[in-house]
């Protein structure tokens, strides 16, 4: 008797592709559903940026049918406009994956994010707010008030952008499984 068979898929949504991302997917589940040997599939979403599927078939042979089909390939030829992938195999019924997040991210690229976001920003807050006010208020108040703006404007407004503009380059060497295709 041969034994369960599946696959882990993570999807690192491209930016403003998130509604087409969603409707693909729901089209590669119900394909994948109607695949011989198809046991389950789980979808986990950390909405609107990362996508993991678990894939169960009876059998490593039906996965590998199911993953070398004209439809599978098909559907996946499209995903590739809508998300960067990772994919991971597993065999038998418990497994350990590497799910792909915003802590797998390599730390210098958060930080150059972060620094894109962070230096416009304080010379907005520097040229439009401290530089008109410096004569005139004190520098401790100053330095309080510009520090609440720049964590306010940065927390939600710049720093989701630049983020989510960033998203397939911070990912995209983050594992040694991210595929283009």
């Amino acid at each position: 008797m041969s034994e369960m068979a599946g696959i882990v898929v993570s999807h690192i949504i491209r930016p403003v592709h998130e509604l087409a991302f969603v409707e693909w997917a729901k089209r590669m589940d119900d394909s994948v559903r109607l695949a011989a040997g198809f046991r389950s599939l789980i979808r986990l979403d950390q909405s609107p940026a990362i996508s993991h599927t678990v894939v169960q078939f009876d059998s490593q042979q039906q996965l590998d049918s199911w993953l070398a089909s004209d439809v599978f390939l098909l559907l996946r030829a499209e995903g590739v406009d809508y998300s960067l992938r990772t994919s991971q195999p597993q065999v038998g019924q418990t497994g350990v994956f590497s799910i792909p997040g915003p802590t797998s991210m390599p730390r210098w690229k958060q930080a150059a994010a972060t620094w894109l976001g962070v230096y416009p920003t304080l010379v907005a807050v520097n040229v439009l707010m401290v530089r008109p006010l410096a004569d005139s208020v004190n520098w401790l108040v100053l330095l309080t008030g510009s520090s609440i703006v720049l964590a306010v404007i940065l927390t939600w407004v710049i720093l989701p952008r630049v983020h989510r503009a960033l998203r397939p380059w911070m990912f995209a060497a983050s594992g040694k499984h991210v595929k283009r295709r």
